[in-house]
């Protein structure tokens, strides 16, 4: 996150930075919780902040009945990295696959907080979560974090991977999405005030 006057910097490994004034140093090390875990494609994902807080996306391990289970959590800090609350926590995914997590983080000009959110694998999305609205996989989700308990609303379905999401002044959405075995694709929402999520197709279609 490199907005402000203080920037931030995450490592897939959990490490955060904060860089200030030329100088860096550990801001938070998620290495401390024996639930993070950082293989695959998991690990410390994402970092953003507003005027108030920081904002950070992770992987965590919860088994169950000896079987992995891994969550994509967000959580709210101070700025002193106080940690103030979990805004939302989506799983479990089944550890038997390499699974698609996502996990970035962006706001809008709005003050509106965006997760993008992979299907959770295997190959193929066979559980169909990218086109289900009432699953939380494969989507991109707006998190108004000035609410105390902030409800996800799909702004966008039908992503396999959206491992990165960024807003221009203009208040367009660019996600970069990757394909499976034909395309990759990077999709512009021009409009993200809508009532209707968009629909990107997989696993109907790839781009």
């Amino acid at each position: 996150d490199l907005s402000g006057g203080v920037h931030y910097l995450t490592t897939k490994s959990g490490i955060l930075y904060e860089l200030k004034n030329g100088e860096s140093r550990i801001a938070l090390d998620l290495t401390n919780d024996s639930k993070f875990v950082d293989h695959d494609e998991m690990g410390l994902l994402s970092v953003v902040s507003n005027n108030r807080f920081v904002y950070i996306s992770y992987t965590i391990d919860v088994p169950n009945d000896g079987k992995n289970q891994y969550h994509l959590v967000v959580d709210e800090y101070t700025k002193t990295f106080d940690k103030v609350r979990t805004i939302i926590r989506i799983g479990p995914v089944n550890g038997e696959e390499i699974v698609h997590l996502a996990g970035t983080l962006v706001f809008d000009n709005f003050g509106k907080l965006y997760l993008s959110v992979g299907d959770g694998g295997p190959q193929g999305d066979p559980e169909n979560h990218a086109q289900d609205l009432n699953s939380l996989r494969g989507k991109v989700l707006r998190l108004d974090v000035s609410k105390e308990n902030p409800a996800p609303q799909i702004v966008a379905y039908g992503l396999r991977n959206p491992w990165k999401i960024s807003i221009d002044s203009k208040n367009r959405m660019f996600i970069g999405d990757c394909g499976w075995r034909t395309v990759e694709s990077v999709y512009l929402i021009d409009d993200l005030d809508v009532k209707t999520p968009y629909n990107l197709g997989w696993p109907v279609f790839e781009g």
